[in-house]
């Protein structure tokens, strides 16, 4: 049996472990290993029973290793989970209790309970789709996104690589949010969000930070 090792040992690390817990595969598909994370052993709080396996810029998969990457900075998620691929990581993709509909395309992301998709969309690889999100028919997800809580994302959205979609924001039918782009906490978007741009507010506004 393979063992599924999460690259991030921080909050949202041992909130994929506590669903990887109770999902209805544990003991048959997800046998625990333990953590990577590079600031060490003190990252980790679920130690000793799942432990701090070492950096995953350094660790040497095998073939009795599985991946799901829970790390929130889309960017440093990237970092530590390229290497690893580059090394053969398999890396699996994690729906416990979604519902997802016909002809979807799921990567080896993770998604959180009770995620739902509609038809015909497309989700990346390495990206984290967190609990209660709804996704709507043929949209595009990027690799390396991040979804919070509890976002509704309309019909015929694209969002690029990178990007980070706030909890509670709301992104209307057929928006392209760009790469690196970033949606804020309960942000209203009815146009499109260019790359490497943040939005708040309702409706959505750019954001300058000073």
């Amino acid at each position: 049996m393979k063992r599924m090792i999460i690259v991030g040992g921080g909050a949202l690390g041992n909130q994929a472990l506590s669903q990887l817990l109770v999902d209805y595969a544990f003991g048959k598909e997800w046998l625990i290993g333990g953590f990577l994370d590079t600031r060490g052993p003190d990252a980790v709080t679920y130690s000793p029973d799942f432990p701090w396996l070492g950096s995953p810029l350094d660790f040497v998969p095998d073939e009795n290793h599985i991946f799901t990457a829970a790390v929130g900075d889309t960017a440093l998620r990237e970092q530590l989970v390229t290497p690893l691929v580059e090394k053969g990581a398999e890396f699996v993709s994690i729906r416990t209790r979604c519902q997802l509909g016909y002809y979807n395309d799921i990567g080896p992301s993770f998604l959180g309970f009770d995620v739902s998709t509609g038809l015909n969309t497309r989700i990346g690889a390495y990206s984290y789709i967190d609990q209660g999100s709804m996704i709507g028919h043929d949209c595009t997800i990027g690799d390396f996104v991040h979804i919070g809580q509890r976002c509704i994302i309309a019909g015929y959205v694209t969002i690029g690589r990178g990007a980070v979609v706030h909890s509670g924001a709301m992104i209307a039918r057929g928006c392209m949010i760009g790469d690196n782009a970033v949606v804020g906490m309960g942000a209203v978007v009815f146009g499109n969000v260019p790359a490497n741009t943040t939005v708040i507010g309702n409706p959505a506004r750019k954001f300058d930070f000073k």
